[in-house]
């Protein structure tokens, strides 16, 4: 059976369509093999050097500003087309790990977990009307503009809002308990108290805060009385990650 021409890419998911992004050189949404590129075979040999052997890694984007501590592999294809960070899964978030990442988080596994702590049948309902519903997208943006995990920020956000349900984050779309200038600050919208919250994560991470333990002690962001158990609530939350986000759903 002789190879199509022409593959239209827009379905496939995870590292396989990372690749193909890379090797659509006109950017329609296919891989075409024309008399100026032969974007099937150059997909093909990427793939088959890449995406199978490195299927449990997932593809940075390569115009972000990565800090990992991994090797760098350039391919050698027809036309040099990628350049792919290798990028190991991110490892449990814990109270003493660094919240500083740049990973590319998948939005529609981050929406399962956010689901898992908010609509859960367990729950009854009772978060039903909480003003972080459908905001996955909101906390990965923040975090990769601020370059900060997202996770934390979801987990102070839960934590400082009763899961979105506070009068605080109903009436003043204010999620991380944020004061400004003296008093709880109004946000225009519940992004915009992401971003916030983002923001002044990077701003104790420059302080050399880089950790949920020393950022909770260090009284930058709740008393210090209160760290005990500020921080327990915000690993309780890290840990939900750990049980429902799918790191391994790659498909072909």
């Amino acid at each position: 059976m002789p190879e199509p021409n022409s593959i239209d890419y827009s379905k496939w998911t995870g590292i396989k369509a990372e690749i193909a992004k890379q090797c659509d050189k006109d950017h329609n949404g296919k891989l075409e093999k024309t008399t100026k590129y032969d974007e099937i075979s150059i997909f093909n040999q990427q793939y088959e050097e890449i995406g199978k052997k490195y299927d449990d890694y997932f593809i940075a984007k390569t115009d972000a500003i990565h800090d990992y501590n991994a090797d760098i592999i350039k391919t050698k294809g027809q036309h040099d087309l990628l350049t792919i960070n290798k990028v190991k899964k991110p490892v449990k978030l814990s109270a003493n790990s660094d919240i500083r990442t740049d990973y590319d988080w998948s939005e529609e596994e981050f929406s399962k977990v956010l689901d898992q702590m908010l609509n859960a049948p367990r729950y009854g309902g009772k978060f039903k009307n909480s003003v972080l519903q459908g905001k996955a997208k909101a906390f990965i943006e923040a975090g990769k503009k601020y370059h900060v995990d997202p996770r934390i920020l979801v987990a102070i956000a839960m934590c400082e809002s009763s899961r979105g349900t506070s009068e605080l984050a109903m009436k003043n779309n204010n999620i991380g308990g944020l004061i400004i200038n003296g008093k709880y600050h109004n946000f225009e919208n519940i992004e915009a108290s992401i971003d916030s919250i983002a923001k002044t994560m990077e701003s104790r991470c420059e302080e050399g805060y880089t950790t949920p333990k020393s950022i909770a002690y260090s009284g930058r962001y709740c008393k210090k009385w209160a760290a005990p158990n500020w921080l327990s609530d915000v690993k309780w939350y890290l840990g939900c990650f750990d049980k429902f986000y799918k790191y391994d759903n790659v498909q072909s």
